[in-house]
């Protein structure tokens, strides 16, 4: 478990993660609280490098707790993933965007994913408060919870699309054997239950585009 804390990054910090699994082996990394980012007297950003190695065979799930965007924070989180031939991973990246009843900070994104040297997946997004209208792909609107999960390994053949009052997720293939779920919600338990239902194979899935029934984000 990595240990985070609650009182950085500060804006001006400069923090890396290395993180190398061997060939044939299987690792499980998550945090044991969320990461908050704090802003600085000067008006100077934080940034987070995660560089993460899949041996040939090998298996990682990382899934950290989310980092939290605190008032004023500018923030640049970077995720690099190199999977070697015949590595498979379950990747999770979250963000909330300000705590419970305050304006969100800035973050900026760039996850990647290579296998055997070749591009599977990449993303960039600006959220929060420097966020342009309308410049976000996957179109947050007023969502406070946005998550990313990258898997490697079972077969998918199709896209599909969740769309809750709360908030929506999209299940887009990267590959035979590889999708990417992006989802955002008004907070962490819908948008853990989207990417949950978008994840399970008795869901009734609909090709991209379309909306597949909706969960009960509140059930009695």
């Amino acid at each position: 478990m990595l240990a985070a804390t609650a009182a950085a990054p500060v804006g001006g910090d400069e923090l890396d993660l290395d993180v190398v699994v061997g060939p044939g082996a299987t690792a499980a990394i998550g945090s044991i609280g969320a990461m908050l980012v704090w802003p600085s007297p000067n008006p100077t950003s934080s940034s987070m490098l995660t560089t993460i190695t899949v041996g040939a065979g090998a298996h990682l799930t990382f899934a950290p707790e989310p980092t939290i965007t605190v008032a004023g924070s500018h923030h640049r989180a970077t995720t690099r993933v190199d999977l070697e031939p015949g590595a498979t991973c379950e990747l999770t990246e979250e963000f909330s965007l300000g705590r419970s009843g305050e304006p969100a900070g800035t973050v900026e994104t760039s996850f990647r994913v290579t296998r055997a040297g070749a591009p599977l997946f990449h993303h960039d997004e600006t959220l929060g408060a420097a966020a342009l209208s309308g410049a976000t792909s996957v179109g947050v609107g007023g969502a406070r919870h946005i998550a990313t999960l990258v898997v490697v390994g079972p077969r998918v053949d199709r896209a599909a699309t969740l769309v809750d009052g709360g908030g929506m997720a999209a299940r887009l293939p990267l590959a035979d054997d590889a999708y990417a779920i992006l989802a955002v919600g008004v907070d962490r338990p819908i948008v853990r239950a989207l990417i949950d239902r978008l994840r399970s194979t008795d869901e009734a899935a609909t090709r991209y585009g379309k909306t597949i029934r909706p969960i009960d984000a509140h059930p009695h």
